[in-house]
């Protein structure tokens, strides 16, 4: 039974992957024209005890390859207690660059006090994490033609990973600027992360501007912005990079949130799904992020129980049987035998699903044109990562069941 259920997981698992692989080449990549004229823009940066990386955000942006006159810097310290202040004060003695101080009420209120101080055309939002590159807006810009197109978000990347949690981190963000630019192809983009996302100001105040009650306001603000009819796409090749968790607890936080963010905004928006008026957004990708979720999750229980299981066997059979575990492990198989010891109806799905995968993987790293490196980390990436993002899925669902605080 248990090896029919991973056939199944595995048979939707290749039918996705054959979809997602198939828009690579269907994808229509469109010329890109430069802009002749440059729109004003305020970049907002919203802190809260950030005295390590503000400076470097804040410059980067001010380097920003961008007509002078047209861009503005807004940090809005949003109560800082460290020395966030004073670098913020010392950062607004640049004309360019405006400080707006307010008592702490979270990064949704923060980017809400930007919007209602600011009245250039477009609106941007930078976590003071992160850095762009100089030719970054200029690169997304021009997606904003499009009338009923209200943000752009970059191809955000991990900013110099040491160790193997920050390893594992560049993997994901190199496949989410490719899975981000595919879902935009056929307009079921629905996220505006923090690096560097880019809104029309007069549709943010239109849809009524960011959750202050919501953990995960980016995304909220997505859906909003597709429950209402307006596109999101990705300019993938406008690079921004962010630092990410180092270690397993500031990971957990983060995850945490994230995905009780998921499941809180999908409970909001439950009536796109399957709604004619949301075309595939409804009737394809919110549905398929639920049942990611729930594949994960069967697929790992299952895979773990199957471990352990064979686990138990080769301990209680080296009871019984001389050398067996000796021979368990080093007697390799014959092709011959290693075919007629499973069963390939049942193991062919999987395998091509696993070829899949890699592939996917392969085409992520072409998409950004990086070599890929560090076998130890690719393999930690497909066999260790899935368990360890299963604990953070049953964290977040142990805490919105109990209904612990949800903190940002």
């Amino acid at each position: 039974m248990i090896q029919y259920i991973m056939w199944g997981i595995s048979f939707i698992a290749l039918y996705l992957s054959i979809v997602w692989i198939s828009l690579l080449y269907l994808i229509d990549e469109k010329e890109i024209k430069p802009l002749k004229v440059f729109p004003e823009i305020t970049v907002v940066v919203p802190v809260y005890n950030e005295e390590s990386s503000l400076k470097t955000t804040v410059e980067s942006l001010l380097a920003l390859d961008y007509p002078k006159d047209k861009l503005k810097v807004m940090i809005v310290n949003d109560g800082s207690t460290d020395n966030t202040s004073i670098i913020a004060k010392s950062l607004s003695k640049n004309s360019r660059v405006e400080l707006i101080n307010k008592k702490n009420a979270g990064k949704a209120a923060a980017l809400n006090t930007a919007i209602e101080h600011i009245d250039s055309e477009l609106f941007a939002c930078v976590d003071a994490d992160s850095y762009v590159e100089p030719d970054a807006l200029k690169k997304m810009l021009h997606l904003l033609k499009e009338k009923d197109t209200a943000a752009v978000i970059s191809g955000i990347r991990v900013n110099k990973p040491k160790n193997w949690y920050e390893k594992l981190q560049k993997f994901e963000y190199i496949i989410a600027i490719l899975s981000r630019k595919l879902m935009a192809s056929i307009d079921t983009l629905a996220m505006t992360p923090g690096v560097l996302s880019v809104y029309k100001t007069k549709i943010l105040k239109e849809v009524g501007m960011f959750d202050t009650d919501n953990i995960t306001e980016d995304f909220e603000i997505a859906l909003r912005l597709k429950y209402n009819g307006y596109r999101i796409t990705i300019a993938e090749d406008a690079i921004t990079w962010t630092n990410v968790p180092n270690n397993f607890s500031s990971l957990w936080r983060q995850r945490i949130r994230w995905y009780r963010g998921f499941i809180d905004n999908h409970i909001k928006y439950r009536d796109m799904f399957f709604s004619k008026e949301h075309g595939l957004m409804g009737y394809f990708q919110l549905p398929l992020n639920v049942m990611g979720v729930v594949l994960l999750l069967v697929g790992m229980v299952i895979i773990s129980y199957s471990v352990l299981s064979r686990i138990y066997e080769v301990i209680a059979r080296s009871f019984v049987i001389n050398n067996y575990i000796f021979n368990t492990f080093f007697d390799i198989p014959s092709l011959k035998d290693f075919i007629l010891g499973h069963n390939m109806k049942i193991m062919f799905p999987i395998y091509l699903s696993i070829i899949a995968g890699f592939y996917i993987f392969y085409a992520a790293h072409k998409e950004v044109d990086e070599k890929i490196r560090n076998p130890v980390a690719i393999w930690a990436y497909f066999f260790l990562l899935p368990y360890l993002t299963c604990m953070h899925w049953i964290g977040a669902l142990y805490e919105q069941i109990m209904g612990v605080k949800k903190k940002w």
